[in-house]
């Protein structure tokens, strides 16, 4: 690029970026509090600031979910996300918005409709999965939910029905955001806990928020090649 990129890292708490204070003049760290609302004002707040972000990276923890074969301590990083929650309860089963008709994204030129799906560009998360390959478990499919899921059975059937490796409350809504403003996106998550019946004893969150951060660490000292 031409230009200097910036970049934006955005945590939902301070948790989760403990050792983030130091970061070169090209990056900024936004904490956004926790779930949708605060993610997406946070978020659009940043993204119409004069000069736009060039890149954003949410990282976090995440509940992993326990057939997609992660770890607690793992890394994962997105291909795409999707809201997991924002549909249709019908006495036949769980309808998305595609299923009625109600995009959350309207089509643009440059893309279709999006409703529960944001796909991220397969390029980019290619490049940072190459960068990151010593860290980072696995890349795939992450799931967003306006609540955690502390039930396995439960869990098994979100898997089942999305794929996702893991879950978040924030990274579907982050990713719709940068949609909108045409702002390339990553995500990546340590995994502090498997999707079980709760038990909090087994949660591993400092493990799995430093783990994420190491990985946003060495995407910042790569960003020429994230954004040849």
């Amino acid at each position: 690029m031409s230009a200097t990129p910036t970049i934006l890292i955005l945590a939902a708490t301070p948790i989760e970026s403990t050792f983030l204070h130091l970061l070169p003049p090209h990056a900024t760290l936004l904490h956004t509090g926790i779930g949708a609302t605060n993610t997406a004002h946070a978020l659009t707040r940043a993204l119409i600031a004069d000069p736009k972000p060039t890149l954003v990276i949410q990282i976090g923890i995440a509940g992993a979910y326990v057939p997609g074969g992660l770890a607690v301590g793992d890394v994962a990083l997105a291909t795409d996300e999707t809201y997991g929650d924002v549909g249709v309860i019908t006495p036949d089963g769980w309808l998305s918005a595609q299923d009625i008709g109600l995009p959350l994204a309207p089509a643009t030129p440059g893309h279709p409709a999006r409703f529960n799906h944001f796909p991220l560009d397969t390029a980019l998360v290619r490049r940072a999965a190459g960068v990151c390959a010593p860290l980072v478990a696995r890349t795939g499919p992450f799931l967003t939910l306006s609540q955690v899921t502390g039930v396995r059975s439960l869990g098994d059937a979100l898997f089942d029905r999305f794929g996702a490796l893991c879950e978040s409350m924030e990274g579907a809504v982050a990713a719709h955001v940068c949609a909108l403003y045409d702002v390339p996106f990553l995500e990546a998550r340590g995994v502090s806990n498997l999707v079980e019946d709760r038990d909090r004893s087994r949660w591993r969150i400092q493990q799995a928020a430093e783990a994420a951060q190491r990985t946003a660490l060495r995407l910042l000292e790569h960003v020429d090649t994230l954004l040849p």
